[in-house]
C-alpha cells in the first residue's frame, strides 16, 4: 500500500561531491553538495542561487568536481553550515550558516593545483574532475535553485581505482566506495547486489572503445 503524501523536502540524494571554485578576490571556495548527475563528459549541478558557489560560477565559469569517497566523511562534514559568503545572507543564517573564508582549512584538506582551470583539485578526493560552465539557467518552481550544466576537460583518478591496460583504463566499481548522501544523512555503499547485464553488454563494449572519451581526445585520434 503507498500513501500520498508531501514532505517539506523532495531530496533523494546523489553522491556526495565537493565543487571548488575561485573567488572574486582569488582565494578558493569549496562547497559540499549532492545533487549531481553526469551523461558522457557533461554534468549538471543543482546549487542553491544564494550560495557563494552559484555566483562563482556564473562569474569565472569553470570548477573542479572533487568526488570523496566514504572515507573522507568527517572532512565533508566539517564543512556543514559554512558559507564562502559574507556577509552571509539572511535565509542562511536564520538556518545557522556562517561565514567561513578558509574552506580547506576548517575541512583538513590540501589544494592541489589543477591543469585546465583556476581551481584548486582537493588532493584527497579519489576522483577530481576539472570542468568549464556551459550553461546556467534558473532551476525549481518553490526554490531558489540554478541548473549548471559542466563539460568535463580533465579527469584525475587514484590508480589504486583503475583497471584495464592501455591508454584508457576504466574505474573499478568494486573498489571505488563513494559517499553517499540520502535524506540529509551519510551513507556508503556496500557490495554489489545482482550481477548486471548492461556492464557485460555490447554497449560497454562500445563506450569504451572510444565513444566516451572527450571531444578533444576523438579529435586526436581522427
Amino acid at each position: 500500500m503507498h500513501k500520498t503524501i508531501e514532505p517539506t523536502i523532495l531530496y533523494f540524494g546523489t553522491p556526495v561531491a565537493l565543487i571548488s571554485t575561485t573567488n572574486e578576490d582569488g582565494s578558493p571556495n569549496i562547497a559540499p553538495m549532492s545533487s549531481a548527475w553526469w551523461l558522457g563528459w557533461s554534468c549538471m549541478l543543482g546549487l542553491g542561487a544564494m550560495g557563494q558557489t552559484s555566483e562563482n560560477l556564473i562569474r569565472t565559469r569553470e570548477c573542479v568536481i572533487n568526488l570523496p569517497s566514504q572515507d573522507q566523511v568527517t572532512h565533508v562534514d566539517r564543512l556543514a553550515l559554512t558559507t564562502g559568503r559574507n556577509p552571509v545572507p539572511d535565509k542562511k543564517q536564520s538556518w545557522g550558516y556562517r561565514f567561513e573564508p578558509d574552506k580547506f582549512g576548517i575541512a583538513g584538506l590540501t589544494p592541489s593545483a589543477s591543469v585546465a582551470v583556476k581551481p584548486p583539485r582537493i588532493q584527497e578526493c579519489p576522483v577530481q574532475m576539472e570542468g568549464v560552465v556551459h550553461d546556467i539557467r534558473p532551476f525549481g518552481k518553490n526554490v531558489s535553485a540554478n541548473a549548471i550544466e559542466v563539460h568535463i576537460v580533465k579527469l584525475h583518478v587514484d590508480e589504486s581505482l583503475l583497471v584495464g591496460d592501455g591508454p584508457r583504463p576504466h574505474i573499478d566499481a568494486d573498489k571505488w566506495r563513494p559517499l553517499f548522501m540520502s535524506f540529509c544523512r551519510f551513507y556508503g555503499i556496500g557490495g554489489e547486489v545482482h550481477p548486471s547485464r548492461l556492464a557485460d553488454s555490447d554497449f560497454m563494449t562500445f563506450v569504451r572503445n572510444g565513444t566516451g572519451a572527450p571531444p578533444a581526445a576523438r579529435e586526436r585520434r581522427a
